[in-house]
């Protein structure tokens, strides 16, 4: 669950198909509405559902500086936070992230220390580190897997396959959970295509040149006759493409239950061909060298 506007029902009975579908993994965080978005997802999952509900902290709730959030990683802090969510979620919390932690917060040991407490305490059953912004994240993500975090969530999709398949390789040498998110390219591999953004919305940090190019450039001339070639749309195609690779789960963002229904029935095992990978992989190495070159 994500942040920007919410209706209480609505994003209750979403979550609710999204039960009734089969999906049994949730994705929040304690500064997605300033707490709002854990409240709801507990709330909706009252009653004993046996699901994996994950979330983050590190960011301060209700603090904006400029519009954005100040981000807190000291252990007193953290070791708050993580008791706000699990008091909101109403649950114990199935895998903990830090959010966009830079790497001299990685490799705090002191704080992993506190976060392993907080395991043991019941709090929490495992940890992760949630990657981003994208400046450092090869480097960030190798540093978890090198401090013992169990997992990492980085950006994977058509138009951004590095350095998500390097972190693969190591993670699964590592047996580290590798969760995937922005299947879809911030709506550049989607048939809405809509790449203005509102000033709240996080997606509006993007370049406007990559998101120009990316949409006229490659995905409605180059990545959408693919897609038709095998029948699909380019929702599905974005989705096929990443559980085509050895990740451990895909984070999709849905606003309504025909979205739910088309990206569950993507998970059907009938993935891309390496022919097809192959040529979405040539596509990619072009358009990485199309933006360079600006």
């Amino acid at each position: 669950m994500y942040g920007g506007a919410h209706d209480r029902e609505r994003d209750i009975a979403l979550i609710r198909t999204a039960l009734d579908l089969g999906i049994n993994t949730f994705d929040t965080a304690d500064m997605y509405g300033d707490g709002l978005s854990e409240k709801i997802l507990g709330e909706a999952l009252r009653g004993g559902y046996d699901v994996n509900v994950f979330t983050k902290v590190g960011y301060e709730v209700g603090k904006l500086i400029n519009g954005r959030h100040v981000q807190n990683f000291s252990v007193s802090y953290i070791i708050n936070a993580v008791r706000e969510s699990f008091n909101r979620l109403g649950r114990r919390i199935t895998l903990l992230q830090l959010h966009n932690p830079p790497i001299n917060v990685i490799r705090d040991k002191e704080l992993h220390r506190a976060l392993l407490r907080l395991v043991e305490e019941g709090y929490v059953e495992h940890l992760g580190v949630a990657l981003g912004p994208e400046t450092n994240v090869l480097n960030e993500g190798l540093a978890a897997i090198d401090e013992g975090y169990e997992s990492i969530m980085f950006v994977f999709n058509v138009l951004e396959q590095e350095p998500g398949k390097s972190l693969m390789r190591r993670g699964v040498e590592e047996s580290v959970g590798l969760i995937t998110r922005v299947p879809h390219a911030s709506n550049v591999l989607t048939s809405k295509q809509e790449i203005n953004f509102g000033p709240s919305d996080h997606r509006n940090l993007r370049s406007r040149n990559w998101l120009v190019k990316a949409l006229g450039g490659f995905t409605n001339t180059r990545i959408k006759p693919i897609a038709q070639s095998l029948g699909m749309d380019l929702e599905t195609l974005a989705i096929k493409y990443v559980l085509s690779y050895p990740v451990s789960t895909v984070m999709v963002t849905a606003t309504n239950a025909e979205e739910l229904m088309k990206y569950v029935g993507t998970a059907d095992s009938d993935y891309l061909s390496d022919g097809v990978i192959k040529t979405l992989e040539n596509l990619y190495e072009e358009f990485t060298k199309s933006i360079s070159n600006d």
